[in-house]
């Protein structure tokens, strides 16, 4: 499928997320630990922190977590890699609803939204 994406804000994601829609946070472990994350978020990292990825991998894994018939939403820092994954989603998925988090967590923050703290276990 070619087409495009919705950009949501924060507010709008709470909305999504009572509504079911699935949330996927793409940052780093790292960064999850740093900010904490939004509750019920999908866990599944994009980039290294060298900025390589493995996009097909990356995407068996979403397909795995994440029905395609379900409206699926991207955060990261401050939603500039979620908006390149969503051109890329756009390309290469058959997905239908796909959605950036215009302001990432930062602005999830800012606007004193809750989060979770993050324990991963050690590999």
């Amino acid at each position: 499928m070619s087409g495009k994406y919705f950009q949501m804000d924060n507010r709008q994601l709470q909305d999504f997320l009572a509504a079911g829609g699935a949330l996927v946070d793409i940052r780093r472990e790292e960064e999850w630990q740093q900010t904490g994350i939004v509750a019920g978020s999908e866990l599944l990292t994009f980039f290294a922190a060298d900025g390589s990825s493995h996009p097909e991998g990356w995407l068996k894994e979403l397909d795995r977590l994440v029905p395609l018939e379900q409206p699926l939403a991207l955060i990261c820092r401050t939603g500039y890699r979620t908006g390149l994954i969503c051109d890329f989603l756009t390309e290469v998925s058959k997905r239908k609803k796909i959605y950036n988090v215009t302001n990432g967590i930062f602005g999830w923050l800012a606007e004193q939204f809750p989060v979770v703290n993050v324990h991963l276990q050690a590999k």
